[in-house]
């Protein structure tokens, strides 16, 4: 008889592991089915002890245990991914079970025998972890990619390429070298069950080392020759899971790369400002020289738009005469044009014009978007969906006079129609586009259509592959007034984008010509703008110098008034700040937040990761979160 302790993969279960009687000595790795709260549900096994080795600690348990009967084990994964699991939920103050629901495909969990292994992992590393960044331009980074390949290949190493969407996944396959085709294995979700089980186990089988290019979901594929893993597009936001425990697949990557003692390589045009501060600590290695000065083809020009004012009647020309002349240009030249729109909808804010109070919504005080339907305009909320008519007075002072300002897409899209009528115009964003399939055909057709302009938001970016003539962006001030403090590095890098895309022109249409972003940017000076945002975040002792760490109370406000003086107490040795104000969660539920600072050199604290999950689940924690507000 054993004692085979168990990981609940689950989000619901708060424990990190279950302890379960076997009759059989189940291998460490194995996916088994197990008994949790009168169901079944999968669980992965990370220790199996002998009973009579544990009779003393069996004895002194105030409960008794569940035998698993009839077990079918299917060894699937590596010791190695389960302690990269449970390092990253410590990191991340949730359960290991969490986390391995977030990194391990739904369909390997329900059908786990068709990809066991049918031998013994060994589960020793003689390599030596070591982690490298790579900071250059798309071409010279894919070059540099399948170079590596090669030589992994030569020492008989593996070796997995992480892309944070699977559109990327996609673009880079379609590149790889088709030498190696029989040994390369592209995975991601939307791939259906079948062929992905297929995959999965031809990937994890083959006795050649092997190419897998993936989303950051398949990390567990069982390979003990991984030795290389490659975060690509490192800067990307889409690495962050958006459901608890909040995780962010770059840190998982690392921790696997550690376990596995691989070689972990960060690649992007612009790292993170983080990682090229480790860089600079020495905390990193670089694969060449990081490039500082990307080079630029297109003639570039900062539009000032404080001479467009709105008319009279509320109006706002939101394309600037240059623009309008670009557009006529890419006809007349039969070549296209890209636009680029930071923001859905007709406009981003609505304000009264006699009490300027905004409008928001009822269920958060989140701004509503104003937006055009077929069955007039309304107002939309993009973080809790409530949907309103546009035809409403002030909620204020009763008033009728709203008046919209900035310029979404929509507006772009009307006004780029107007004046040039005779241009064919595509438009890419989640309200028309909700589908990748949708995106991908809509920019073959912008592609194939000479002439034509695209109007896009960020989402069109990794569909644009192929260089364009004549680039533009017609709105980027109400994103960087959005308050967070990595707000101006998300702009810088989404800039740099468009600029590499760009062969003959690119404009950018702004009322804040001055700005330091947008002229770093364009003049390509990637090293002065990091060296100023590292001495900013410095001074406000921001990250990498700290860790940020965010609690969201939900509930009534009695109850949460209890919470937060419970949690004030429970962390009084550490640097909280509670914020007074609550904010609307709807249904009459309201939230509080409150913020801890960590100095990064503490964290991982047990201590306060301890305290962190014993909170209840009306209390969201995000260690790291994307922005603070």
């Amino acid at each position: 008889m054993y004692l085979s302790e168990v990981i609940p993969i689950s989000r619901g279960i708060t424990k990190d592991s279950l302890s379960y009687f076997s009759k059989e000595k189940l291998p460490i790795g194995s996916v088994v089915s197990v008994p949790i709260r009168g169901k079944r549900a999968p669980g992965l096994v990370y220790s199996i002890k002998n009973v009579r080795d544990e009779k003393s600690t069996l004895r002194d348990l105030p409960y008794s245990l569940k035998k698993l009967n009839k077990v079918k084990a299917s060894l699937v994964f590596l010791p190695s991914f389960m302690r990269a699991a449970e390092r990253t939920a410590n990191f991340y103050a949730g359960s290991t079970g969490a986390v391995l629901s977030l990194v391990i495909p739904k369909s390997i969990l329900e059908d786990p025998r068709k990809v066991k292994i049918n031998n013994t992992p060994k589960d020793d590393k003689k390599e030596t972890y070591e982690k490298v960044v790579l900071q250059a331009d798309r071409e010279e980074k894919f070059s540099t990619y399948r170079s590596l390949v090669r030589e992994a290949f030569a020492r008989k190493q593996s070796v997995y390429i992480c892309f944070p969407t699977i559109h990327e996944v996609e673009q880079f396959a379609e590149t790889s070298e088709r030498g190696i085709s029989k040994y390369t294995f592209i995975l991601h979700s939307s791939l259906p069950k079948a062929e992905l089980l297929k995959r999965w186990k031809s990937a994890s089988g083959e006795a050649h080392p092997v190419l897998i290019i993936a989303t950051g979901n398949f990390l567990g594929i069982p390979r003990e020759d991984l030795k290389n893993i490659i975060v690509d597009h490192e800067s990307s936001g889409a690495y962050r899971t958006l459901i608890r425990p909040f995780i962010d697949i770059r840190v998982f990557a690392e921790h696997l790369s550690r376990e596995l003692g691989a070689r972990l390589i960060f690649g992007d045009t612009f790292l993170r400002i983080e990682t090229l501060y480790a860089h600079d600590e020495g905390d990193v290695a670089e694969l060449a020289p990081l490039r500082f000065r990307p080079i630029a083809e297109a003639n570039q020009d900062i539009i000032d738009m404080r001479q467009n004012k709105p008319s009279t009647k509320g109006s706002y020309d939101a394309i600037s005469d240059e623009l309008k002349e670009l557009i006529h240009e890419t006809r007349e030249n039969s070549e296209n044009l890209f636009i680029f729109s930071g923001r859905r909808g007709l406009a981003p804010t609505t304000v009264c014009c006699d009490c300027g109070g905004l409008v928001r919504s009822t269920k958060s005080d989140a701004p509503m978007v104003l937006h055009k339907t077929s069955r007039g305009n309304i107002f939309v909320c993009h973080q809790n969906g409530e949907i309103r008519s546009a035809a409403e007075r002030c909620k204020h002072c009763g008033g009728w006079r709203l008046t919209a300002l900035g310029a979404g897409i929509q507006l772009i899209e009307e006004q780029v129609k107007e004046k040039a009528p005779k241009s064919g115009v595509f438009r890419v964003d989640s309200d028309s586009t909700n589908t990748p399939k949708k995106v991908a055909e809509v920019v073959e057709k912008f592609y194939s259509t000479p002439g034509s302009v695209l109007i896009g938001t960020e989402m069109a970016l990794p569909y644009l592959s192929v260089p364009i003539p004549n680039t533009a962006v017609a709105s980027i001030d109400s994103v960087l007034a959005i308050p967070d403090y990595r707000i101006e590095a998300k702009v810088f890098s989404l800039l740099l984008s468009i600029r590499s895309l760009t062969q003959k022109k690119f404009l950018v249409q702004t009322r804040n010509p001055s700005q330091r972003v947008i002229k770093y940017a364009l003049s390509g000076n990637l090293l002065e703008f990091y060296r100023e945002e590292i001495e900013m975040r410095r001074e406000l002792n921001y990250p990498p110098f700290t860790y940020f760490i965010s609690v969201t109370i939900e509930g009534r406000r009695p109850k949460i008034e209890k919470e937060i003086e419970e949690i004030e107490e429970s962390l009084k040795d550490y640097d909280i700040s509670i914020f007074s104000a609550l904010t609307s969660a709807g249904a009459g539920l309201q939230h509080a937040h409150a913020l801890i600072r960590v100095p990064s050199s503490t964290w991982p604290d047990n201590r306060l990761i301890a305290i962190l999950r014993k909170l209840p689940p009306n209390i969201k924690v995000q260690v790291d979160p994307p922005r603070l507000i």
